[in-house]
């Protein structure tokens, strides 16, 4: 132990004391104060320097051996700890880095397997987390030195940041989970996460469909081919987003009529029976393709599902808009285009085309950006999105859009597509925050979710037993008699299925008489009883 001098870049003496001490296989430099009076001229601290400066070297000293006690007391109470901890329980005491606690939390052993989705959501958890205390506790490196004063300050952070209650109760679990199983023994679980309740939830629940929404939203899918038959999956099966998305043809089984899948949430197996209305979007899917039992039925759903799933939520809110479920502030917006449009003389294609290209000629612009709003005026004329043309020529919508209303301004006809209101308002997407309630982002009312919540209405609805709709669903509060003993037939449930669920689900583009045609003509001398059967019942069904 032992004081000494530093010096700075320049080579200057720093007006401070250092001192120097060992504990166990670690050197420990610590600051003792500052330096008065006049050092000696040879530069050392071992030499002696005037009164002023010797006195300065004295309480440098006894800092210096109360910074050395100290570290000496916490590394005996450690020492104590890590002893009483192998004692009872065979092991030392592990310390995790707060860097580490989305792998360490991944490791733990658990019944179920998480999703890749859960599984990523949680690391971004973590990440926010460890994120905060490098800003606002950047000294504090381990779990076990996490204060009830780091989590509380972190989640009044969430709170502000506009969460729901439902995410920032997800927050308050998922470090309940980890702290309490990797460190107990941190003032974060023993003083804040053990004792702090999860707060109320003010729950959204998705609403169902009717039958007549039902029938507008197939109409309004016509328009958008590559999302029509998730939505005629998602309302025939009950399945969620992922699972249609990533359906595969080695889980359709179309001769025999089923659907047997895994459910990604809940990792049940289920029988789904296809309908027929599902089974003609199956045929055209194979149609003309050759496929293997590992290919996904829906191959460019699936690649957008990897890649960024909230593009399938746009798709089907432009469904949706289409089917007249818009909000209020959106449609007001539209009726402001359409009094726009309605000031502008609207002209044949042919006659709009060469008045635009006569008007940005004459324009007193740069030949630059006449050719560049040729460009984008001829390419808009044949039919190219806006957001197409920006990627096409390298150029933002915002400038894209604002070039055609140029153009527009230039000849006063209109030029830019607007949309059009449905016929038919039907309600909002997303429900309005009450008041007093925080929420940093409206929750949806109307979306993926509202089919699955659809079909089991229906299917609850018209009798269909509780039981095998949970069948279908998978799921997880399925009882035991469910679990273990309450096995009926794939044609009891069909049957069951099929006599109550609505004509649109059932029918497709094949009408009843054609698919018991259907049926009669596949039957074989061993079958034919029960093919008879599905024919009638299908033929005498309301």
């Amino acid at each position: 132990m032992f004081l000494t001098f530093k010096k700075n870049r320049r080579g200057q003496l720093r007006p401070y004391w250092y001192g120097v001490f060992q504990r166990g296989n670690q050197t420990k430099v610590v600051q003792c104060g500052r330096i008065a009076g006049t050092p000696p001229a040879s530069g050392l601290a071992s030499d002696t320097g005037d009164a002023t400066f010797e006195h300065s070297r004295q309480r440098a000293l006894a800092a210096l051996s109360e910074a050395a006690d100290e570290h000496q007391s916490e590394a005996d109470q450690e020492k104590l700890v890590q002893k009483i901890h192998t004692l009872r329980y065979g092991a030392k005491v592990e310390t995790v880095p707060l860097t580490a606690m989305a792998t360490r939390w991944e490791r733990l052993p658990r019944k179920r397997k998480c999703s890749p989705q859960h599984t990523e959501k949680y690391r971004r958890i973590f990440t926010r987390f460890v994120r905060f205390m490098e800003t606002h506790a950047p000294g504090v490196r381990e779990m076990g030195a996490v204060t009830e004063e780091h989590v509380r300050t972190y989640m009044d952070a969430e709170a502000a940041r506009g969460v729901s209650n439902a995410t920032w109760n997800e927050t308050l679990v998922l470090l309940k989970g980890i702290f309490r199983r990797l460190e107990p023994y941190a003032g974060a679980w023993r003083d804040y996460l053990s004792k702090q309740p999860t707060k109320d939830k003010n729950e959204f629940h998705r609403e169902p469909f009717t039958a007549d929404e039902v029938t507008a939203i197939v109409a309004a899918a016509e328009a958008v081919p590559e999302i029509k038959p998730l939505i005629i999956t998602a309302l025939c099966t009950a399945m969620r987003r992922g699972d249609v998305c990533r359906l595969r043809w080695r889980e359709v089984d179309l001769k025999q009529g089923f659907i047997t899948i895994k459910t990604s949430k809940t990792g049940v197996t289920v029988d789904i029976p296809i309908f027929p209305m599902l089974r003609t979007e199956l045929e055209k899917a194979r149609s003309g393709r050759e496929v293997k039992p590992g290919d996904f039925v829906f191959p460019e759903a699936a690649a957008l599902y990897a890649e960024n799933p909230d593009g399938l939520n746009w798709r089907l809110q432009c469904v949706l808009e289409r089917a007249g479920f818009i909000d209020p502030a959106k449609v007001e917006h539209m009726k402001e285009q359409q009094a726009e449009r309605a000031k502008l003389a609207v002209l044949p294609p042919d006659k709009l085309r060469e008045r635009g290209l006569a008007a940005i000629e004459r324009a007193a612009i740069t030949e630059k950006s006449r050719e560049r709003i040729k460009e984008i005026f001829t390419r808009y004329l044949d039919g190219q999105t806006v957001k197409a043309i920006a990627a096409a020529m390298q150029s933002s919508v915002g400038i894209v859009s604002l070039r055609l209303h140029d153009v527009e301004r230039l000849i006063g006809a209109a030029v830019v597509r607007r949309p059009e209101l449905p016929a038919v308002i039907r309600g909002a997407t997303l429900a309005e925050t009450p008041e007093g309630v925080t929420r940093k982002n409206r929750a949806t009312l109307k979306g993926w979710h509202s089919f699955r919540t659809t079909w089991i209405t229906l299917a609850l609805s018209a009798g269909v037993p509780e039981m095998i709709v949970r069948r279908v669903t998978g799921h997880a509060t399925t009882d035991v008699v469910l679990k273990h003993y309450f096995r009926p037939g794939r044609e009891q449930f069909r049957v069951a299925l099929q006599s109550a669920m609505p004509k649109l689900l059932l029918t497709g583009d094949q009408d009843r008489q054609a698919e018991a045609i259907k049926i009669l003509q596949a039957s074989t001398g061993k079958t034919w009883l029960k093919d008879r059967a599905r024919a009638i019942q299908l033929l005498s069904s309301p």
